[in-house]
C-alpha cells in the first residue's frame, strides 16, 4: 500500500531543508534534454543500505549524489506524487510535492538526485526518499516541497531504455532491503482471478483496492490500483499472460503498482481447464439453493441440498449443512459440469473450504467419475475419491463455534492420469443425526489448472 494521497499538513520541515516559498516553479526539461556535469557518487543499493532500522527516519548528512533512469511515472494517475526510479543496483521510491511529474520526468529520463538533508524511510516497508516532517506532532517522510525540487533533482537526458527484469514470484523477498523491491519487475504466465472486475474502485467512494492475480502453480500476488487511475473503470483482461510492474510491499504482503493498463498483457489462454469462483452470485441469491447452469445440486436422500452463501462486498461461495435433517446419513451432492481434460496435460485440481458449528465427524470430500452422466442420480456412477481429511480441515473438526473458521485450500491435486478423458468432480456431504454430525461447510476457489 503506498500513499497514494496525503491529505495533510506539514506543520515542520527539518531545519537544514530551509525555509521554502509556495511558488509554482517550472521544472527544468529542455528540448534534447542531455545529461549535466554530476557525477552520482554512490548507487541507490548504497543509499537504501543507510536505512536498516523499519520506521525510522534517516536524514542524510553527507554530500551523496544518486542517478538513476526514471520508470515508474505519475501519468495514468495510479502513482500520486511520485516517482520511481532505478539503476543497475536496485530501484527507490521518490516522494516530490507536485503533480503532473510525467512532463518534466517521464519515463526514460535519467535524473541525479543531491541527497544531501533529504530523508530515507520506509512505508511499511518498501524504500521512500523525501524529507523528514512532522506531521500533527510526529515525525513522517514527506514530499519534497515543489519550490525545492529543482535544488535535490536535476534532470538528464531522456528516453533511456527502460527494461523491466523478468523473475519468479519466489525470487520476490520482503526484506525492505530487497534488491527488488521498489524495481521495475516482469512476472509471466498470471491472469486475474475474478475476471468480472474492474481494475479499481469506480464508485463516488474512490477507494484504492487490490486485485488478485494468480500463475498456474496457485502462486497469487496483489495488483494495487488507485481509483484516481485513468483505467480504474476499465475491466480486467481475461487471459493469462505477462505483467510489468513496480515491486511493493506492506509489511510482508507482496504488491504490484502498474504504471499504465498497458503493462499487463493478458492475452493468451487462461491457466484452468475449469474454475469457478461464484462471484456471479448477488445479495438476493443469499442463502437460495444454488442452481448454475450445468451443476448438479441433489440429495439422494434428504433436502440437504446446497445453497449460496453472500457475505461482504466480495464473499460468494456455496455452502451446506445438515443441521435441522430427521434422517441418520444425510448425504448432498454438488457436482461439476462435465470437464474435458487435455490429452498430455498434467492437470491440478483445488478447492477452498471453511467451516462452522463444528460437530465431527461430519465429512466433506470430492471425487471423480468419468461414467457420470449429467443430472442422474450419483449413487448410479463410479466415483473415485480424491481427498483425504488432511486436506479438509472441518471433516475432525469439533469445537462447535460460531464463527466461521479460516478459508484454507485443498493444494493442488493430481489429476493427470485422468488426461485425455472427460470427468465429473463432485463435492460430497455426509452428516445426519446418528451420531449427530451437522458442521456448515463452504466451498469456494474451484479449479483445475492445465500445469
Amino acid at each position: 500500500m503506498n500513499k497514494l494521497t496525503r491529505f495533510l499538513t506539514v506543520v515542520s520541515l527539518i531545519a537544514s531543508v530551509g525555509t521554502f516559498t509556495a511558488c509554482k516553479k517550472t521544472f527544468d526539461n529542455p528540448p534534447g534534454a542531455s545529461d549535466p556535469g554530476i557525477v552520482a557518487n554512490t548507487t541507490i543499493k548504497a543509499l537504501k543500505a543507510l536505512h536498516t532500522t523499519p520506521g525510522a527516519y534517516d536524514v542524510i548528512s553527507s554530500d551523496l549524489i544518486i542517478s538513476g533512469v526514471v520508470v515508474a511515472d505519475d501519468k495514468s494517475g495510479n502513482l500520486y506524487k511520485q516517482l520511481f526510479i532505478q539503476d543497475s543496483t536496485g530501484g527507490l521510491q521518490v516522494l516530490l510535492d507536485a503533480a503532473s511529474l510525467f512532463g518534466t520526468y517521464p519515463v526514460g529520463r535519467r535524473i541525479y538526485i543531491k541527497c544531501k538533508d533529504l530523508c530515507i524511510s520506509d512505508y511499511n516497508g518498501t524504500m521512500e526518499l523525501g524529507v523528514k516532517a512532522l506531521v500533527d506532532g510526529s515525525p513522517s517522510v514527506e514530499g519534497i516541497p515543489s519550490g525545492l525540487i529543482s535544488k535535490y533533482v536535476i534532470g538528464g537526458s531522456l528516453n533511456n531504455p527502460v527494461v523491466p527484469i523478468v523473475v519468479n514470484q519466489s525470487d520476490l523477498g520482503t526484506n525492505m532491503q530487497d534488491k527488488y523491491l521498489g524495481s521495475l519487475i516482469q512476472l509471466n504466465n498470471y491472469e486475474f482471478g475474478d475476471t468480472t472486475l474492474t481494475f479499481a474502485d469506480t464508485s463516488v467512494y474512490k477507494s484504492t483496492v487490490n486485485r488478485d492475480i494468480k500463475n498456474c502453480n496457485g502462486q497469487t500476488i496483489i495488483i494495487r490500483n488507485s481509483a484516481y487511475a485513468n483505467f480504474a473503470g476499465r475491466k480486467v483482461p481475461g487471459g493469462n499472460g505477462n505483467v510489468v510492474a513496480i515491486y511493493t510491499t506492506f509489511g510482508t504482503t507482496k504488491q504490484l503498482l502498474l504504471r499504465n493498463a498497458d503493462d499487463v498483457q493478458f492475452t493468451g489462454a487462461r491457466c484452468n481447464i475449469f474454475e469457478e469462483y461464484f462471484t456471479s452470485l448477488t445479495s438476493a441469491d443469499n442463502n437460495q439453493e444454488f442452481g448454475f447452469a450445468g451443476w448438479t445440486n441433489v440429495a439422494p436422500n434428504s433436502t440437504a441440498k446446497w445453497k449460496n452463501t453472500v457475505f461482504g462486498s466480495t464473499g460468494r461461495a456455496v455452502k451446506v449443512t445438515a443441521f435441522g435433517t430427521s434422517v441418520a446419513l444425510d448425504t448432498a451432492w454438488l457436482i461439476t459440469p462435465a470437464i474435458a481434460l487435455p490429452a498430455g496435460a498434467t492437470p491440478k485440481f483445488s478447492f477452498s473450504t471453511a467451516y462452522q458449528f463444528a460437530l465431527g465427524p461430519t465429512t466433506l470430500h470430492a471425487f471423480i467419475s468419468t461414467n457420470y452422466t449429467a443430472g442422474a442420480d450419483p449413487n448410479g456412477a463410479t466415483w473415485t475419491q480424491l481427498t483425504t481429511d488432511a486436506n479438509i480441515a472441518g471433516n475432525t473438526a469439533t469445537n462447535n463455534s460460531g464463527t466461521w473458521s479460516s478459508t484454507v485450500n485443498t493444494g493442488l491435486i493430481d489429476l493427470t492420469s485422468y488426461a485425455g478423458q472427460t470427468v465429473y468432480i463432485a463435492f460430497k456431504y455426509m452428516g445426519g443425526t446418528s451420531p449427530v454430525r451437522t458442521t456448515n461447510f463452504q466451498v469456494d476457489d474451484v479449479r483445475i489448472t492445465k500445469q
